[in-house]
């Protein structure tokens, strides 16, 4: 990319989102360039290979409502590698017993014993509120709902459904696939979560691991890892983005950039935010977690599941698991790989304490349960700071009037999961319209 001129895209994180972003560029014409700061790219959309078991750090799964990833992994040769899990049943602890949590018919729910009578005649409350604001609720564009965003997630459910169905089903549910306590996010992004289910949800993997997307993707693209970025500025009729990499410090000049790094460090790339950017900026929150891996020789006999959640007057210190060896060519036929989300008070307290130490407090708490001491062959820790944005009370708010503001810094676009939810489809949509954006204000030559 010339240094002296002002050509091509310079696109910022080489996630999901900016992969995305930056494929769509490229196959529009434009010449691209990604900057990843770490060794590999794919941030939290990457897998690794330990002995014969495939890892998945971040993202764990797609869903078959996914129709963005869906085209895709068609468009980059993928989709043969997209399977269905071998087992999607999940499954809840209450009392010292696990539930089983998947109901195919409305009988089968009435009939189980998770929840009481008088709490499950509440649930419907949900599922009318879906249906009643459900052309606000389009979890592609959360910010259609902010006048609906009024309280936090645990407020919301005990007004709505009761103390019962909310601390063992709806809340736990939801702790487990994002990890963040009820109270850290808010009513309405609950709502859209739940409209995002009932579209379509089917659990899906690519075999070989969530990975196999991102790695495909910089395959195809000129991505300079170990390139961190220091200052991404308007210059001009362009940018100027200022890094330092394996041979030092550089610099590009581009017509445009697209800053794809999580928000809450936007503000530090981005020194010449306008100032009501740099508020939005300074409100976007992420949770950090800890995920750890288990390789077992065996699967669970006590583990008929894919995920098992864990509400929280059970009093451990997890949020919930998955029995990864489901996924295709996750782990050696016969063997079992399990994945445990710590809750993020179990994070905080044991942020600092060594893999052993963290894998020995997931091993304790599960010994306290149903599933008993499980004795894994190998364990894997993976400590995300940070992990996944917390869509709070009144965040959708805020994001309205970010989308929405008049006055934008000009020729930097920005994607992110903070900018659509803490979805790997969300994320992946949120670079295609930073590259729509992107070629709005620079068409191709």
């Amino acid at each position: 990319m010339n240094e002296k001129t002002h050509r091509g895209i310079v696109v910022v994180g080489g996630g999901i989102a900016g992969l995305a972003c930056a494929h769509r560029l490229a196959s529009w014409g434009h010449e691209v360039e990604v900057l990843e700061a770490e060794a590999d790219a794919g941030g939290r959309m990457r897998s690794e290979r330990h002995g014969d078991f495939v890892v998945d750090r971040g993202a764990q799964f797609i869903a078959s409502g996914y129709r963005n990833l869906h085209a895709l992994a068609a468009e980059v040769g993928l989709a043969e590698r997209v399977r269905p899990l071998a087992r999607a049943e999940n499954a809840m602890l209450r009392g010292g017993r696990l539930h089983p949590g998947d109901y195919d018919t409305p009988l089968a729910f009435l009939c189980s014993g998770l929840l009481s009578w008088r709490a499950k005649l509440r649930l419907p409350a949900l599922v009318f509120d879906v249906w009643r604001h459900r052309k606000q609720l389009d979890p592609m564009q959360p910010e259609r709902a902010a006048d609906l965003d009024r309280d936090d997630l645990a407020g919301y459910l005990r007004r709505r459904i009761g103390d019962e169905a909310a601390d063992y089903l709806v809340a736990p549910a939801l702790s487990a696939t994002f990890d963040s306590d009820p109270e850290d996010v808010s009513g309405v992004f609950g709502l859209l979560a739940l409209r995002f289910v009932l579209g379509g949800f089917r659990l899906q993997a690519f075999e070989g691991g969530t990975g196999a997307l991102t790695a495909r993707l910089a395959e195809r693209l000129p991505v300079r890892t170990a390139c961190r970025v220091s200052a991404v500025e308007p210059d001009g009729e362009g940018v100027r983005v200022r890094f330092r990499g394996p041979e030092g410090d550089a610099e590009r000049h581009a017509a445009a950039a697209v800053v794809a790094v999580p928000g809450t460090r936007v503000a530090s790339v981005c020194p010449a935010l306008l100032p009501g950017e740099r508020a939005f900026f300074e409100r976007v929150r992420y949770v950090r977690g800890i995920i750890v891996h288990l390789m077992l020789q065996r699967p669970p006999p006590t583990l008929p599941y894919y995920g098992v959640a864990f509400p929280r007057p059970e009093n451990l210190d997890l949020y919930g698991l998955a029995m990864d060896h489901h996924k295709p060519g996750a782990a050696p036929p016969g063997a079992g790989l399990i994945n445990a989300a710590l809750t993020a008070k179990a994070a905080a307290r044991a942020w600092d304490a060594s893999d052993a130490e963290v894998a020995e407090l997931v091993l304790d708490n599960l010994a306290r349960t149903p599933i008993g001491r499980l004795d894994p062959t190998g364990a894997v820790v993976h400590r995300w700071d940070p992990m996944l944005p917390q869509f709070d009370a009144g965040y959708t708010r805020g994001l309205g009037g970010f989308l929405g503001r008049a006055q934008c810094s000009p020729r930097i676009q920005f994607a992110g999961d903070y900018l659509v939810g803490p979805y790997t489809e969300a994320a992946l949509v949120s670079g295609l319209r930073a590259a729509d954006a992107v070629l709005r204000e620079v068409p191709v030559a």
